[in-house]
């Protein structure tokens, strides 16, 4: 069904069955002017609409703004990943192997032991059941890639002995499909400096992970049960 038909006012339906043009206030400013000038006024305003696009489009190029004026472009967001960053209980991650963002020591890689680090921790509140390590390349926060995890850790541990599990701890896969350890084989990564963080998490209940689980849906149960977390970061020029 169309749209209703709108009913004129008495004195305006008059006007038009006289052959005249509706004094309406909608059109003041109009409805004065004489038919031809009328017309010629509304075809001055289509011309104008009309000529509008190619105004704005007329092949000149912007000038570049100069150093003193103020624009929008935000500048990009940082590519690193923290050194290391403490959580606001005071639980902190270190390596006596590496300083806070420095260079992965070289038996953490395919060129070396290919074993994970030694790896201390400090300040774990009081509550925990169990604590869980992983290792993710944070190089592209939008596509993490998980190296390594460990759960079932003791909250009695303070930290790991480089390759060394403790007792009850075990590893999950990692994305490259494989228990434990997935190490930064420099010729496998994207040429350039990657950033590979290490996470410890704390747990006021059972993970209820095992060993062998599925490396990505064990990262998301880590992050969906932790009460705690802290980051360590190491580095690594990969050759691509």
């Amino acid at each position: 069904m169309g749209e209703p038909q709108r009913r004129l006012r008495p004195v305006l339906a008059a006007q038009v069955a006289a052959g005249g043009h509706p004094d309406d206030s909608r059109y003041e400013g109009l409805g004065s002017l004489p038919p031809v000038r009328r017309r010629l006024s509304t075809l001055l305003g289509i011309a104008i609409l009309a000529a509008l696009p190619a105004c704005a489009n007329d092949g000149r190029a912007l000038a570049e703004p100069s150093a003193k004026q103020t624009t929008t472009t935000r500048p990009p967001p940082p590519t690193s990943a923290p050194a290391s960053e403490p959580s606001a209980t005071g639980l902190a991650l270190s390596s006596p192997d590496f300083a806070p963002g420095g260079a992965a020591p070289t038996n953490t890689t395919c060129l070396g032991l290919n074993v994970f680090p030694s790896l201390t921790w400090t300040k774990v509140p009081e509550g925990a059941v169990e604590l869980a390590v992983t290792l993710s390349d944070q190089t592209d926060p939008k596509n993490p890639l998980l190296m390594w995890l460990m759960a079932g850790i003791e909250p009695s541990e303070t930290g790991l002995r480089a390759g060394k599990a403790p007792t009850g701890a075990f590893e999950t896969l990692n994305d490259y499909g494989n228990p434990g350890y997935g190490s930064p084989c420099l010729n496998e990564l994207a040429a350039g400096t990657r950033d590979l963080q290490f996470r410890i998490y704390v747990l006021n209940e059972p993970s209820g992970l095992a060993p062998g689980d599925p490396g990505n849906d064990s990262w998301d149960e880590l992050g969906a049960k932790a009460v705690d977390t802290a980051t360590l970061l190491m580095q690594v020029e990969a050759t691509g």
